[in-house]
């Protein structure tokens, strides 16, 4: 088994803590960012800059569905836009520092979490708590 198995299924189950963690920001009025907006963010933060219409086109989504998260986005101070220098008409969206931290947040967390499960645990129990994981995503 490898750790980027691990890594993915621990992932699911990470998805399904942070879907109850949205039920309790809903709850205080914590909702800038939704769990699934997260998405958005990975996907800036892999481009560097990108336009509107590439996001779209990644995330297969529609252009105004990711305006209106981009939109939300530069209220929050998570994404900034600039101007392309070659037509005016352009302008990327890129992160601001915190939009990065956000973007890479669960990654970092997720890696430190499986190398302590390698660190910690028999390859037979890996493989247990993979199954495990795999679970949550599949009650989703």
């Amino acid at each position: 088994m490898e750790k980027e198995d691990v890594r993915i299924a621990f992932n699911k189950f990470l998805k399904m803590y942070f879907a109850a963690c949205e039920e309790v920001y809903k709850e205080i009025n914590f909702d800038q960012i939704k769990g699934k907006k997260f998405r958005y963010l990975k996907a800036i933060h892999r481009k560097g800059e990108v336009t509107l219409t590439e996001l779209a086109e990644v995330l297969r989504k529609s252009k105004p569905t990711v305006n209106e998260v981009i939109t939300r986005f530069l209220e929050n101070g998570l994404v900034e836009k600039r101007k392309s220098e070659d037509d005016k008409r352009v302008s990327y969206i890129y992160l601001t520092d915190i939009g990065k931290i956000l973007a890479t947040t669960n990654m970092l967390e997720s890696k430190r979490a499986v190398d302590k499960m390698f660190e910690t645990l028999s390859s037979k129990e890996i493989k247990s708590m993979t199954k495990i994981f795999n679970r949550f995503g599949e009650e989703q």
